[in-house]
């Protein structure tokens, strides 16, 4: 109770303003009276007293304050600092024992800081003794401050060594004294209470066995042979009935069987529990019953061919695809050799000395060819049981010529690599040894064509010409053949740059010029404005685009122009080269971009070329990350475009 006080916010606030309407609401006498408190204290937290209320619960009239408790309460025993600390016990006060509850003043929120300390008090009187004319015992209460009779002397130290025991001894055969301490606010014995008890219960209990031990002996015989025949009619006979129905449940394996359940004792419980466990067993049945065809599907699902057997080779079982490659079903191939079987089976079984797995315990696996030209992977895993003994081998049998095939196909397409790369890097070597001498040729047939070192005649002249011209084609060739081949052997290293686009795209109709103009074709170029430099190899760039617009001008008809388009897609830059021309028939089409490949249009004398410009054209495209396309019509033209990253593939 005294915390329900000292935890409110009016007590709280009234120990800081000491207000009179709290004393007026809540310290009443009748207040005091209703609670059973004889005693308020108010104290704040330097240890003054802010207010003292003392009331008789008789009359309900105020009294003076005991001066023991202004004592103690000036001495600071009565006050509390900590919000967790509490202070209860008796003191001895010259009117009578009082028992102190000290409490910390908090908030309601039981939050401090700690303003103080409440005090309850209440004397330990004849009010609280007035018990004992509700009872057949009598009290004696003593203090002990005051002389003590011998018996309680000797209680008084058991307490002071033990103050929370309670000590009980009989006087005599007709009373027992009990006696316990009340103990002051220090934790010393206050107040020692004797309790005498007259021992009606004990003589009662007394002759009542006197009387018990003479009825049992009467009715022990009589209840012997009740029992006996209940035994026999209400127990023994069920327990027979249910001896018998698990010995039928054993021996006719029938877990649908149930016992009846009769009355609320232990064989009910024990037939509940039967029932119960024939339920579970049932179940776990039903769901080994379930994963037994879940494996049986599963296994039977796989293309491999899987057979199990016995140590003495003998088949116990095989999935569906073994079955159909043995052409017999599961009853037929139960207690088959295995060795001796007519088909693979037996071939790859004794490949696999099953003799040794049985022996050794490992797992055993291979790939082996039979004279039908199949290859076949084989593994043989034992099986043991739960003791470790092996009690059967699990073959698998997966078909693998198909997979043989394609790794020997591997195998050929990277000899054909190899030789592929070989073949590059001996046309590279032979392209570098031709173009020195062929050089010269070009060089001193020029010079006769120019007639320094004297006049030719026409015949003269023409042959020169063939051969300046010859030599060049030539020369030609042999760049386009050390370029792919450098591609095909990986060698060719892009050097990437920024450089501006229609500068570049410029350069190309300069030298390009001259040659359309003989067929009187205008090269018209057309960049989008968002499009000003790009990161690519420039001298590639330009190889690319002289091919394409060579091919351009030289299918192209008279008179029409070829038209070169550049503009951004996302990341990439997509550049066109459209011509009106003979284009390329659907059935050439895929001749296209193969290295020395011509469609039949442009093998003519009049188209010359070394069928090598747009192989190259997509192998330089290929290195820098982008890709080509084409479309074209017989007879009204073709458009070549490729696209590729408008930043390049820079790399740190």
């Amino acid at each position: 109770m005294v915390q329900d006080w000292a935890c409110w916010d009016d007590t709280y606030r009234f120990i800081e303003d000491r207000n009179q309407e709290y004393i007026n609401v809540n310290l009443q006498n009748e207040t005091l009276a209703g609670v059973k408190v004889n005693i308020m204290l108010f104290i704040n937290e330097t240890g003054s007293l802010v207010y003292a209320k003392s009331i008789n619960f008789s009359t309900v009239e105020e009294k003076p304050v005991p001066e023991e408790l202004l004592k103690l309460v000036e001495s600071g025993q009565l006050s509390i600092k900590s919000e967790d600390d509490v202070i209860r016990g008796y003191v001895l006060l010259d009117e009578a024992p009082m028992f102190i509850s000290c409490h910390p003043i908090l908030t309601t929120k039981y939050e401090g800081p700690v303003k103080g300390t409440l005090v309850f008090g209440k004397y330990f009187d004849d009010d609280v003794l007035s018990s004992e004319e509700n009872t057949d015992s009598s009290i004696s209460i003593l203090r002990v401050d005051e002389d003590l009779p011998p018996d309680f002397q000797g209680k008084f130290q058991q307490f002071t060594e033990a103050p929370d025991s309670t000590i009980v001894e009989p006087l005599s055969k007709e009373v027992i004294a009990g006696y316990f301490g009340l103990m002051d606010i220090s934790g010393k014995s206050a107040v020692i209470i004797r309790t005498d008890f007259p021992r009606i219960l004990y003589l009662n209990n007394e002759n009542t066995l006197n009387y018990m031990y003479f009825f049992l002996l009467l009715t022990g015989l009589v209840t012997g042979v009740g029992v006996k025949f209940a035994l026999d009619n209400f127990f023994v006979s069920r327990l027979i009935d249910i001896d018998n129905f698990v010995t039928k449940v054993r021996s006719e394996k029938d877990l649908s069987r149930r016992l009846p359940l009769e009355g609320n004792d232990e064989l009910y419980r024990l037939s509940r529990e039967i029932n119960g466990m024939l339920s579970e067993i049932e179940l776990a049945e039903q769901e080994l019953k379930s994963q037994e065809r879940e494996k049986k599907v599963l296994l039977d699902s796989l293309n491999e061919l899987a057979i199990f057997v016995d140590p003495d080779f003998k088949i116990i079982w095989a999935n569906k695809a073994a079955l159909e490659h043995m052409k017999i079903d599961l009853e037929k191939a139960k207690g088959m050799c295995v060795k001796t079987t007519p088909d693979i089976n037996g071939s790859l079984f004794g490949h696999m000395q099953l003799e040794k797995i049985f022996n050794s315990g490992n797992k055993e696996s291979g790939e082996f060819s039979l004279e039908n030209g199949t290859y076949w992977f084989v593994q043989a895993i034992p099986v043991t049981d739960d003791s470790g003994k092996i009690i059967g081998i699990l073959g698998t049998f997966r078909d693998i010529t198909e997979r043989k095939a394609i790794e020997k196909l591997l195998q050929e397409k990277q000899v054909a690599e190899i030789a592929n790369r070989t073949k590059s890097e001996f046309l590279a070597n032979m392209s570098h040894e031709l173009r020195t001498p062929l050089n010269s040729i070009i060089g001193f047939s020029d010079l006769l064509c120019d007639q320094i070192y004297g006049k030719l005649n026409e015949k003269q002249l023409k042959y020169t010409n063939n051969i300046s011209k010859s030599g060049k084609h030539l020369l030609n060739l042999i760049n386009d053949i050390l370029d792919l081949s450098k591609v095909e052997a990986g060698k060719m290293e892009l050097d990437y740059r920024e450089f501006e686009l229609a500068d570049r795209l410029n350069s190309v109709k300069s030298l390009l010029s001259p040659i359309a103009a003989r067929k009187n074709i205008k090269i018209e170029i057309n960049v989008n404005k968002d499009l000003t430099t790009i990161c690519a190899d420039e001298a590639r760039f330009v190889q690319i685009m002289y091919n394409l617009v060579d091919n351009a001008i030289k299918f192209s008809f008279e008179n029409n122009p070829v038209r070169i388009e550049a503009r951004r897609k996302g990341e990439f830059l997509e550049t066109t080269v459209t011509d009106i021309g003979i284009g390329i028939k659907p059935e050439d089409q895929h001749k296209l971009f193969q290295p020395f490949s011509q469609v039949a249009a442009f093998s003519s004398k009049k188209f010359q070329g070394t069928g090598l410009g747009l192989s190259l054209v997509k192998q330089i495209v290929n290195l820098h990350g982008g890709y080509v396309w084409f479309r074209s019509k017989p007879g009204e033209g073709s458009t070549f475009a490729f696209a590729i990253p408008i930043d390049g593939n820079k790399k740190d």
